[in-house]
């Protein structure tokens, strides 16, 4: 059965080299090439991210028999950055995607990259790239430069422009704060290389994540835009397996809503290419086959049995169809009579 796959990434060469330029190493912070060598080491992963390897890319889809990416912006983000520099190669990256788009609309879609730490700019941009540009939504990684989550007041028009637009937010991880790496993961006891992944796709920027997912609930936004949707990726950051937990253990008379409602009503979950049975029918359970995405993670995850997994699942036809495009289909607003 062909997918579509919805966190799948790209860079353009020539931005990643600015924002290198223009972001300062912070000595005490995550080793961040350590950890990106690593990342090659463990995952085969090679610089397919560029754009440019187009041949490439249509090589592994065909391969995967994946009909569409949602295509997101990868590593080292333009949206790290403060000010003017940030705006303006945010827009210039949603230009280039939606050109990319436009050319290939039966088999890529796209989500913005916004500029966070410039909230108002970062609303008009969201609004710039789904009307202008035709882009699906968002991805945001990671907090703001300042340390802020999204649930601060000044983030409030990034959400409101998604409810007005109808398009998701896809929350998705980023490298940790300095602070967090010293105190969580870094460590005499092991060296760099275990510390540097310890912190980020081994474990600490996803369970960050989720602690961003729940500030955002616990902050009422859902309460204020009951349409709005939100996407987890890699099984939903550590979320679901504390549901009924937070439930039972957190005040939140605040909210008009158990916290497990919102998640179940408002969010939408994907493997990031973590294809684990076990995972899997924990998202059923909690959110069911109406919430759950197909996703690979490419290039930085290319997953073994991608094509097979959902065959493996014991899933009806029309399950399976779900996930492998049609809720797609239906969240993202994507044609299919283009197809």
């Amino acid at each position: 059965m062909e997918t579509i796959l919805v966190e799948e990434h790209y860079i353009l060469t020539d931005v990643q080299e600015k924002v290198r330029n223009l972001v300062s190493k912070d000595p005490k912070g995550v080793p961040l090439e350590t950890m990106l060598s690593a990342l090659e080491e463990k995952t085969d992963f090679h610089g397919e991210d560029d754009l440019d390897q187009h041949k490439t890319r249509m090589k592994f889809m065909n391969d995967n028999n994946v009909r569409m990416q949602v295509l997101s912006y990868g590593k080292e983000a333009p949206s790290l950055l403060i000010g003017q520099a940030g705006i303006e190669l945010c827009q210039l990256c949603n230009d280039v995607l939606g050109e990319y788009v436009d050319l290939r609309p039966t088999r890529f879609q796209g989500l913005a990259v916004l500029p966070i730490n410039e909230p108002e700019a970062a609303a008009q941009e969201l609004r710039r790239s789904a009307k202008e540009l035709g882009l699906k939504g968002a991805l945001i990684a990671g907090r703001g430069d300042d340390g802020t989550f999204l649930d601060h007041p000044k983030y409030e028009g990034i959400f409101e422009a998604a409810a007005e637009l109808n398009v998701p937010i896809y929350l998705h991880p980023a490298p940790i704060k300095s602070e967090v790496y010293q105190a969580y993961y870094n460590s005499s006891s092991y060296d760099d290389v275990t510390a540097s992944i310890f912190a980020s796709f081994g474990y600490g920027w996803h369970m960050e994540t989720g602690v961003h997912a729940v500030r955002l609930v616990l902050s009422g936004l859902l309460d204020r835009y009951p349409n709005l949707q939100i996407i987890l990726g890699h099984w939903g950051e550590f979320v679901p397996f504390f549901l009924e937990r937070m439930d039972q253990a957190i005040i939140s008379e605040h909210l008009k809503q158990p916290i497990s409602t919102y998640f179940k009503n408002n969010f939408y979950i994907t493997p990031s290419g973590m294809l684990s049975k076990p995972q899997f029918e924990m998202i059923r359970h909690y959110f069911g086959i109406d919430r759950i995405l197909y996703a690979s993670d490419y290039p930085y995850i290319k997953p073994e049995g991608l094509t097979t997994f959902l065959d493996e699942l014991n899933l009806t036809p029309t399950e399976q169809a779900k996930i492998a495009y049609q809720n797609a289909e239906r969240l993202f607003n994507i044609d299919t009579e283009q197809d």
